[in-house]
């Protein structure tokens, strides 16, 4: 059976300067044994401030009910952090996706940095999209680091997510242009065909709890 990860994804204001911290707090006071992981960014295309993703990962998709669940019996104290949490944001969503690929971060020491990768499908081709990018993944050699797939199963359909774990900002920016500079010409151009676009966001990862 599929694993499924939820994302809390947040927008918040310009002017909240401890929304690290806040998440942070939230993020460790969840009563979970779901494994998950905290990014924050500021260089997202949203308008507003820091946006945050708070992920956990499900075995299957029961996970997900019973992790509501224990949000909603949580303390009094901690339903008061969430919901000083969201009175700083301009947006909150509850976004589920299925994992498509497992990927694997290889690394002297651990990632500091998640690369996001989001890929809009053109209706139609959201199969081929995810076999081309299947395939991308296998041909990685097994020593190297590897990205998580995962499709949206909530919100508009079609988009596929591509994250990758870093040990540093520069580690990134090298795997990006060692990307670029392989990816042949005829991928390029039927992944523009059959695609609506995509955006690369990189996230600071501020808490993690899953083994990589």
């Amino acid at each position: 059976m599929s694993k499924y990860i939820s994302n809390i994804v947040r927008i918040f204001k310009t002017d909240v300067s401890n929304s690290q911290q806040l998440l942070i707090d939230e993020f460790n006071s969840m009563d979970t044994d779901a494994p998950g992981i905290l990014t924050g960014t500021l260089s997202a295309p949203n308008p507003g401030g820091l946006v945050s993703f708070t992920s956990r990962v499900f075995d299957d998709p029961s996970g997900l009910d019973k992790y509501i669940a224990a949000a909603q019996s949580g303390s009094d104290e901690r339903k008061k952090l969430v919901e000083d949490i969201n009175a700083k944001c301009v947006s909150m969503r509850f976004r589920t996706v299925r994992i498509i690929k497992e990927g694997q971060y290889v690394g002297p020491n651990p990632p500091r940095i998640m690369v996001r990768n989001f890929i809009r499908a053109k209706q139609g081709y959201l199969d081929e999209v995810m076999r081309n990018l299947e395939s991308s993944i296998d041909n990685i050699p097994s020593d190297r680091t590897r990205p998580t797939l995962t499709v949206s199963t909530t919100g508009r359909p079609g988009l596929l997510t591509l994250s990758i774990p870093f040990e540093s900002l520069a580690a990134a920016e090298e795997t990006f242009e060692q990307f670029q500079s392989t990816d042949g010409e005829p991928a390029r151009k039927r992944g523009a065909d059959i695609t609506e676009g995509s955006i690369r966001v990189p996230f600071f990862i501020l808490g993690n709890t899953i083994e990589m």
